[in-house]
């Protein structure tokens, strides 16, 4: 529960190597949440909302199979922050399993939106590094409005990129990726497949910014 539970008490967890599931809630993580067992599963109820609140990724999966990550929101925080989810190794690069692919199901991403965090800021919400990768039903928003109606404007609420998806064959079902102020989507792997794909501008991106 997100009254009771860190990053720390999490991944003392996921290192046992059990399934954890999120019950609803905000958690300010100073740490990413990490997966690193093959076949483990991260499930958010109500979509648990985990908030970068130290400049780090909330969600990082390392160079293993058969992963899945449900139901969770991930929120920047006020600190700059390179990515909120990081699956596999980018620094080493991993080819992924066909027979057992990682998974992610019902992810929402946010940069900016609610006062709280202020001055939110992340250079990109998500990146798959992994090959055999499966992203169904997403949406990564970078907000165009916020709390008590107000427009996004000057580039506020920084996010650079939506998603970069580096590994190869990767598949998106439902890839919705909004107002980022660069690329919306960078794919650089190979023998990749998106079946549906949604996108919007920004509104306030100018010569300046």
């Amino acid at each position: 529960k997100a009254e009771n539970d860190t990053a720390q008490t999490i991944n003392a967890h996921l290192k046992k190597g059990l399934h954890v599931v999120l019950a609803a809630g905000i958690y300010y993580l100073s740490e990413p949440l990490e997966l690193n067992i093959e076949n483990q599963v991260l499930l958010g109820i109500g979509y648990a909302t985990l908030v970068a609140a130290n400049g780090t990724a909330v969600i990082k999966v390392g160079n293993v199979d058969g992963v899945r990550v449900a139901g969770i929101l991930l929120e920047a925080g006020p600190e700059p922050t390179e990515v909120l989810m990081d699956w596999g190794d980018a620094k080493n690069t991993y080819a992924g399993n066909a027979s057992n692919p990682g998974v992610m199901t019902d992810i929402v991403a946010r940069v900016g939106g609610p006062s709280k965090p202020a001055k939110a800021q992340a250079d990109v919400m998500l990146r798959i590094n992994s090959g055999h990768v499966v992203l169904d039903n997403s949406w990564l928003w970078r907000a165009d409005h916020v709390e008590g109606g107000g427009l996004t404007k000057h580039g506020e609420n920084p996010c650079q990129v939506a998603a970069i998806i580096n590994g190869d064959d990767v598949v998106t079902y439902g890839l919705k990726a909004e107002h980022c102020l660069t690329d919306l989507v960078q794919w650089n792997g190979d023998r990749g497949h998106a079946f549906f794909f949604q996108s919007e501008f920004p509104y306030d991106v100018t010569q300046d910014n």
